[in-house]
Order: structure tokens, then C-alpha cells, then sequence
């Protein structure tokens, strides 16, 4: 019987054979080998997903409750440290500075090399940037708490690209938009833990560093978490494990090597592969689609002007009503309770319904509402931040539930998450020290110019959300306003990844890097200005 049945490769590419007559153990090593990519199953194993989703949401649980912390304790800083509101502005930016470039690095390093070293990379940083930090309140030191935020920021905010990378892989068959926004609601979770505890845990000795010194535990905890998740990760089979470009740039070499095989050569001494291919291939970066770089180039400050007000709520709280410290920071965590419930309702009406660009304004109009009723008004500030809750819910949502629809390929995904995060993280330097520059040029330290700051920028992204609603119908064949349900129909049908914003354009590129240098720069200026 002639053998001419294909052969596969490790990679899941299909080889013809040229010999009549396979061996029993040629047969052998072909069963062996990973199934084709239309053998492979339609979904991963539900408990692979539930292990997944646990691991990759839990990743920086102890980043995100490290940074919140520093909300409620902004009055003990500036008396413990004896520093100004701009040198406070330099502490709770100080993860953001380092993650105005480090994302793009960090993210295509996940694309490249996989997202388990990668994380485990992440937390050590983290963990020791959280224990330098600590240590700084056994000091007083300015320097020691700015340097260990630093250190701290070489992680945080790529270990969040890590989980978007992770929940895209392992639910990229249904339910993204529901795990994106349970992730969300665990995080919101994590903040109103940290702000609610911050006071508390100042004033449960006489030694107010057990503030910092608690998170670095909490740290310490995550890193072994994420030790876990990378031996379970690594174990999986081949055909589950998330695509690397690494893995990607092996795949000519293995069916070279197959192929050799299967005509019954020895594989030959191949020259060594030369030293400097390990390194990165940048040119990934004009393949990113137009549509991703026009909306991250138009979203600058908005991500640091919600950040900056929650930062800053307590404080404003205790200013404007009178309230204590503890009251203040227990007011200003209730901002995070509607997301908890909220985040993962909207992520699964994204994926029954989509609208997802309708919900940027929407939250845009809730923000002005909130911040012209916390500076301009005097009613009770427990009913502002109820609504500001339900603003955080929506937030971030939108665009995380939509970037996976700009950039369909998952080798590119992380490297695009990283330029969201640098983005996001440079607008809120920048942010930050306007902020702190504003109040401290306000007769009376007060937060009128600040909040009529905050204003004009979500007045701005309100207009901004209509805006890519008629882009995406025009450029995007309306793939983020239509359901989950609807986009694979048109998705298997090949109608939708061809679209014009899906395609890569030179100017789009250069005018996005170009308009990033320029705001990594202006937060670098500010930064130093500020902190020296």
C-alpha cells in the first residue's frame, strides 16, 4: 500500500512525503506529533480556563494594591517626608514615568518570548520595588519610597499587559468581553481594599510604614502565586500554548527538519543560527493597524485624568467637606464598589449586544457629572462617588474589550497593549504634575483649577466617542458595535479582517511614535522639574 498520506510538523504545517513506503516507525513519530490546526478542539477544557483566569487576573493583584495605597496617606507623605504637593505628584507617579517606554519593550517581549517569563520578570521587580519603598518609611525618606516606585514601575504595568495577553489567549473563543470585565471588577475590588485599608493600617501601631510594609507582603505573596502559573503554564501541550514570535521564527527550521526526515536523511550539522537573532525585530511595529494608532493617539490624557481624580479624591473629599483622613479614604474607596458587579455585566453586554464605542461617551458625560458635583457643589460626597463608581465600571472597559478587534493577530497583541500603556501611562505624568503645578498655584491650595481641568479633558472624549463610532462603521465594517455572535459569522466568512483600518499605514505609524517621543519627553521634562 503506498504511502501518501501527509505528514505533520511540529508546528502544525502539513508535509507531502515523496517516499512510496513509510516505516512503521515514521508512522509512529507522525501520530505522536501535535494534531492539524482543524484537528485541534474548538475550545480549550474548562478547567484549563477557570486555572487560567484565576492566575492571570490574581498576576498584579499586589502592584495594584501597592499603588492605591497612597491616595489616603497623601497627608501623612507630605508631613512624614516633608514634601509639597508636586514632590507627592512625583511618588504617585513614579510607576507611570518608567512605563512611558517600557510597555512597547515589555509588550513585544511578550509577543516574542512568551508571557511566562515575562510575568515572572514583572514581579520580582515588583516585589523588590514594594520592599525599597517600605523601606523608606523606616527613614522618612523621600528618595528611598521614589526610587522603590520606580523600581516598582519596571513591572506593574507590563504584568498588566501579561493578563491581557493571557485572558485573550485562553478565551479567545467566547466570553473575552465578560473575563475582561471581571478582571476589572477584581481589580476595582483590590482598590477599594487598599484605600479602605490604608488609614487603618497607618494607624494600627504607633509606625505609619506598616501602610507600605503590608503591600510588600502582599507582593511577596503574588510572586509565588505567579511561580504556580508558570510551571502549569509551561506543562500545557504544545497545540495550547500561547504563539510567540520566537516559536514563529523556529517553524522553517522544524520543517526543514521534518521534512528530511520523512525522505529518510539524517538531519545535517546546520550553521548555528547567528548571535543577533534572539533580538527583536522592530519593523512588527508598521504592521500595527491605522485604526489602533488613531485612537490611542486621540485618548493622550484621558486615562491619567481618571487616574489623577482617584488619586486624589480622598484628599479633595477632606478639603472641600471637612471630613478626617479616614472618613475621606473610606468615602473615596465606595468609587470602587459598582464596578465589582457592574464590570463583568458590561463585558458580557459587549459580547451579546457590542455598542462599545457608545459607552466612551457615555462615561465621559458621567465623569463631568462627577467632578462638577465634588468641586463645584457641597452635597454629600458617599452619593458623588456612588456615581463615580458606576463611571470607573465603564472606563476602561470599552477599549480593552476592543483592542483584540483592532489587532486580531496574537503575536502583535501584547506589543499594542504595551503602546496603550505607554500612552496611557506618559498622559498621566503629565497629568500628575499639572495637577499637583494647578493646586499648588490655587490661592488656598484648593481644586477648582484642577477640576475645571479634569472637565474640559472628558468634555473633549465625549466628542471623541461619537467620533469613533462613525470610523468604525466606515473603516472597521462595525466589528466594535456588533455582538461576539454576529463577528465570528462574518469573521468565517472572510468580510471583516480585510477592512481598511485593519491594514497598516506609514503615516498612521510615523505620526504615533512620533506623537509618543514627544509625550515621554514632555513627561520626563515635568517629572525631573518636579522631583529634583
Amino acid at each position: 500500500m503506498t504511502g501518501t498520506a501527509p505528514k505533520m510538523t511540529t508546528d502544525g504545517a502539513v508535509v507531502s512525503p515523496v517516499t512510496s513506503e513509510p516505516d512503521e516507525k515514521n508512522v509512529t513519530n507522525v501520530s505522536n506529533r501535535p494534531t492539524a490546526e482543524s484537528d485541534k478542539p474548538d475550545d480549550f477544557p474548562l478547567s484549563w480556563k477557570l486555572i487560567a483566569l484565576a492566575c492571570g487576573i490574581a498576576l498584579s493583584f499586589g502592584s495594584s494594591f501597592a499603588e492605591n495605597i497612597l491616595g489616603p496617606l497623601k497627608s501623612t507623605l507630605r508631613k512624614e517626608l516633608e514634601i509639597d504637593n508636586a514632590r507627592y505628584g512625583a511618588i504617585s507617579s513614579a510607576t507611570s514615568l518608567v512605563n512611558t517606554v517600557l510597555p512597547i519593550v515589555g509588550g513585544y517581549g511578550l509577543d516574542y518570548y512568551g508571557v511566562e517569563w515575562g510575568s515572572m520578570a514583572c514581579s520580582i521587580a515588583i516585589f523588590l520595588g514594594a520592599v525599597i519603598s517600605a523601606s523608606g518609611s523606616n527613614q522618612d525618606s523621600f528618595t528611598l519610597v521614589l526610587t522603590g516606585r520606580i523600581i516598582m514601575g519596571f513591572g506593574s504595568t507590563v504584568i498588566e499587559t501579561c493578563t491581557s495577553k493571557i485572558l485573550a489567549h485562553w478565551f479567545q473563543h467566547r466570553g473575552l468581553g465578560l473575563v475582561y470585565g471581571l478582571d476589572l471588577s477584581i481589580g476595582k475590588l483590590i482598590v477599594l481594599i487598599a484605600k479602605a485599608t490604608a488609614v487603618p493600617m497607618r494607624d494600627a501601631t504607633s509606625f505609619w510604614g506598616w501602610a507600605l510594609w503590608i503591600p510588600a507582603i502582599v507582593c511577596f505573596v503574588n510572586l509565588l502565586q505567579n511561580i504556580f502559573y508558570f510551571r502549569w503554564a509551561r506543562s500545557r501541550p504544545e497545540w495550547a500554548q500561547m504563539s510567540t514570535g520566537q516559536r514563529l521564527a523556529r517553524g522553517p527550521t522544524q520543517r526543514e527538519d521534518v521534512q528530511s526526515e520523512s525522505e529518510g536523511f539524517a538531519a545535517t550539522n546546520r550553521a548555528s543560527p547567528p548571535w543577533y537573532s534572539v533580538l527583536s525585530d522592530w519593523k512588527v511595529l508598521t504592521r500595527v493597524p491605522r485604526f489602533f494608532w488613531l485612537v490611542v493617539c486621540t485618548q493622550i490624557l484621558q486615562a491619567g485624568v481618571v487616574g489623577g481624580f482617584n488619586g486624589l479624591n480622598a484628599d479633595i473629599i477632606s478639603m472641600t467637606r471637612g471630613s478626617t483622613d479616614q472618613i475621606a479614604g473610606y468615602t473615596s474607596a465606595v468609587q470602587q464598589v459598582i464596578p465589582v458587579i457592574c464590570a463583568p455585566l458590561l463585558g458580557s453586554f459587549f459580547d451579546f449586544f457590542g455598542f462599545r464605542m457608545l459607552f466612551v461617551s457615555v462615561t465621559s458625560a458621567i465623569w463631568i457629572m462627577v467632578y462638577c458635583l465634588v468641586g463645584f457643589s457641597h452635597v454629600n460626597a458617599l452619593g458623588v462617588m456612588i456615581i463615580a463608581s458606576l463611571g470607573s465600571a465603564m472606563n476602561a472597559l470599552p477599549f480593552l474589550a476592543s483592542i483584540p478587534l483592532m489587532v486580531p493577530n496574537q503575536t502583535e497583541l501584547g506589543l499594542v497593549f504595551g503602546i496603550w500603556k505607554a500612552f496611557n501611562n506618559s498622559g498621566s505624568v503629565v497629568v500628575d504634575m499639572i495637577a499637583g503645578r494647578l493646586q499648588d498655584i490655587t490661592p488656598g491650595g484648593t481644586y477648582e483649577r484642577v477640576i475645571a481641568f479634569f472637565v474640559a479633558c472628558k468634555a473633549l472624549e465625549f466628542c471623541l466617542g461619537l467620533f469613533y463610532g462613525v470610523l468604525d462603521r466606515k473603516y472597521l465594517g462595525s466589528i466594535l458595535a456588533m455582538s461576539e455572535k454576529k463577528r465570528k459569522v462574518l469573521e468565517q466568512e472572510g468580510k471583516l479582517n480585510a477592512t481598511i483600518g485593519h491594514k497598516p499605514e506609514k503615516i498612521h505609524t510615523a505620526v504615533g511614535l512620533s506623537l509618543l517621543c514627544c509625550l515621554v519627553v514632555i513627561a520626563w521634562v515635568l517629572f525631573i522639574l518636579y522631583s529634583l
